[in-house]
């Protein structure tokens, strides 16, 4: 690419001032989320082609995408009857032989190649039966200025990148934008990344990278493995992402460990995890021993805890959240419980009420109103009230503490980083235990909780029966009476889950509704209860009141009971079009049985259209019953935006990075970010963080003020 003939850009002009994009343009770039040079820059293209120019026509071959430059023998018009758009066809020739191309509508090519005009083919060359012979259909096409010969173009000569066409931009004119840009950029010395880091990471520069990524330079690989790791410019971005979002991790980290604890533990002269167990209901496994004492260490420190408690269902993360909140209460301080959902909430005041005796919790929740609200709303502020349960009614402005010191969040990743940040600000720096039943690898765990401490519970308490998993093809009559009646004969309970509340016109899959009477039907001994997320919440309580009591039998539900729910006598679940649910999502749902000593047994019926990717998916849970491997296939399949609702939590998306094929990667440039942010590297460089590092990180990923904000 030659000197820039355009006025010299800036990486955070809008894309309005470049001079080839008007309004109209202007507009659809932004429908695709592109307002900035910035963001046009990190559009990468989907795929390559190879443009270069190495064959004649005698030596095309029929199936793939081959370029060449030919004359044009002959062109004409053709229009054929019941075909709207009229046929180009033409016969181009050099002097190996000829071949007939064909188009379909793009009748301005009549004046574009006259005959005896020259010009280079690139498309895919089919075998003709009308013809017998081989046939170019719509190749891309570029005159050649017989003066000037064939021109350096940014659409051929080259390998050229493919960008996906939408919003009314084809590939070609997004191609030419992209080249233009960067023409106008040439020479940019702007790198995201410390120089140290570069040096050790062994890594290329920034504007060198950028440009390799839309147009490779000459080389041998084969086009698809420009799209993999081994590609230099690509495994530079790669890098660059992990290394600025541990950045920001690190950052957060370090803010914490510089702001001071508002309490410290109840001097008690022994060990707390100990006297915790003396009076736990039960034994703590191993695992629980652990993650208590690594708690008890983060309460010694001069700042306050930061810390995930990450652990399969079924693994005693709340009683972990007990002893937590115990030390908390004895030093003084109020403690808030954060669920995502009214029923957890209730059942988690349930479990803490019968833990935490000597501090009754109460429950905060959108159903609690009027002259009850305002009493409540009153003790928590004067003190009266230091165990608090609750939802997102925790989290709004009239809720205030006296001394919050403790907050526990349950089901973290259902919570976005505002919401989080608004219920941390009710207390002067408290301290933050979250935690999830969601196994989840430890990639994304070091990539999206990277500024947290990790508690892994990877032991189950003893006396919980294994859980077999069974592949049913259909959930018939014969299956109900054959599987389900024996299991309510011995008094216990069923959960049957679907994906619908009601009938739908553009799924097709069952639902609540329809599925509840039928079994009602079936079952006409046994109460059948229906439980969904769109009933108020006093109904919701009554149905789970009525099914923990035995009143209930079977619970028709969607995934409302995903978390949390706890009901001994559950010993079955049959969850219907069960490849409409992640894999994840599914192990959840298989811990809400089996939790009372009673062997349990997880029905998965899929729905009529399933495929082999689908079936492939089921298995796994047939084969595993570990959670982190279920998890770890989860993110292979569905990405980490489907996986924890990234997209709702105002954290970074990665561009080209990818958490599980470049996992080691992610784990060198954690470990360079806090290298760089905690030693001398971060002071030498200093000047690097003030030379557009933060106007980069704010273009580049729109929520990084909160999620700066929150450190």
């Amino acid at each position: 690419m030659a000197s820039p003939p355009f006025p010299r850009l800036k990486l955070t002009a809008p894309l309005s001032s470049f001079p080839s994009i008007g309004p109209r343009r202007q507009a659809r770039l932004e429908r695709r989320g592109l307002s900035t040079v910035l963001d046009l820059l990190y559009c990468f293209p989907y795929r390559y082609e190879d443009r270069r120019i190495r064959l004649v026509v005698s030596e095309l071959t029929e199936g793939a995408e081959q370029g060449f430059v030919a004359t044009v023998r002959s062109i004409r018009k053709k229009i054929v009857p019941k075909i709207k758009a009229p046929i180009i066809e033409a016969t181009v020739y050099d002097r190996s032989g000829e071949i007939p191309v064909v188009w379909f509508g793009q009748e301005y090519l009549l004046k574009h190649l006259p005959e005896g005009s020259q010009a280079f083919f690139f498309g895919k060359v089919e075998y003709s039966s009308y013809s017998r012979g081989l046939v170019l259909r719509s190749p891309v096409v570029e005159p050649i200025d017989p003066e000037q010969g064939l021109r350096r173009s940014y659409h051929i000569g080259r390998i050229v990148p493919v960008y996906r066409e939408e919003a009314g931009l084809s590939t070609g004119v997004f191609r030419r934008i992209v080249g233009d840009v960067l023409r106008a950029l040439w020479g940019e010395a702007f790198d995201p990344l410390p120089e140290s880091v570069c040096r050790e990471a062994h890594l290329m520069g920034w504007f060198p990278a950028i440009v390799e990524m839309h147009f490779p330079r000459e080389t041998e690989r084969p086009m698809e493995e420009l799209l993999l790791p081994g590609y230099p410019p690509r495994d530079r971005i790669v890098f660059e992402e992990f290394f600025l979002l541990e950045y920001l991790m690190m950052l957060r980290r370090q803010g914490v460990h510089h702001s001071g604890r508002m309490w410290v533990p109840a001097e008690e002269g022994h060990d707390p995890v100990a006297a915790f167990e003396r009076q736990a209901p039960f034994p703590l496994t191993g695992a629980q021993q652990r993650a208590c004492r690594e708690i008890a260490r983060d309460f010694a420190q001069p700042h306050p805890m930061n810390r995930f408690l990450l652990g399969d269902v079924g693994s005693g993360k709340t009683l972990v959240a007990a002893f937590a909140m115990l030390q908390a209460l004895r030093a003084g301080c109020q403690t808030a419980f954060l669920a995502p959902t009214e029923i957890l909430a209730q059942q988690h005041c349930r479990t803490l009420a019968a833990l935490l005796k000597e501090e009754p919790p109460v429950l905060l929740s959108q159903s609690v109103k009027g002259l009850d609200r305002r009493r409540l709303l009153s003790g928590i502020a004067e003190g009266r009230h230091r165990v608090i349960v609750g939802t997102h009614a925790i989290i709004e402005e009239g809720v205030v503490f006296e001394k919050l010191g403790l907050v526990v969040i349950d089901e973290q990743h259902k919570f976005g980083v505002a919401q989080r940040k608004a219920l941390w600000s009710k207390g002067p720096n408290p301290d933050i235990l979250v935690m999830t039943a969601t196994p989840i690898p430890r990639s994304l765990a070091l990539s999206y909780y990277g500024d947290l401490e990790i508690s892994l519970l990877d032991e189950l308490p003893p006396g919980r029966q294994p859980v077999e998993t069974r592949i049913v093809p259909k959930a018939d009559e014969s299956f109900w009476k054959k599987k389900v009646a024996p299991v309510l004969a011995r008094s216990e309970q069923v959960f049957v889950v679907l994906p619908l509340v009601e009938e739908s016109e553009k799924v097709d899959a069952k639902n609540a509704q329809d599925v509840h009477g039928y079994l009602s039907s079936i079952f006409p001994h046994v109460r059948v209860g229906l439980l969904t997320g769109r009933m108020a919440g006093e109904e919701k309580e009554s149905v789970m009141e009525a099914f923990r009591t035995g009143e209930i039998s079977i619970l028709v539900a969607t995934t409302v009971i995903e978390v949390g729910v706890d009901i001994p006598r559950a010993s079955v679940m049959v969850v219907e079009n069960a490849e409409r649910f992640g894999l994840a999502q599914l192990h959840q749902l298989r811990g809400r049985i089996g939790r009372g000593g009673l062997p349990g047994t997880f029905y998965l019926v899929p729905g009529e259209g399933m495929g082999d990717d689908g079936r492939r998916r089921l298995r796994i849970l047939e084969e595993y019953s570990d959670g982190f491997h279920v998890a770890e296939e989860d993110l292979r399949m569905r990405g980490p935006g489907e996986f924890m609702g990234v997209r709702q939590s105002g954290l970074p998306m990665f561009v080209v990075a990818d958490l599980v094929r470049d996992a080691e990667v992610l784990f060198r440039a954690r470990q360079l970010a806090a290298s760089y942010v905690e030693g001398a590297a971060g002071r030498m460089e200093a000047a690097w963080e003030q030379s557009g590092l933060e106007e980069f990180l704010r273009l580049r990923y729109r929520e990084v003020d909160v999620w700066l904000s929150i450190r």
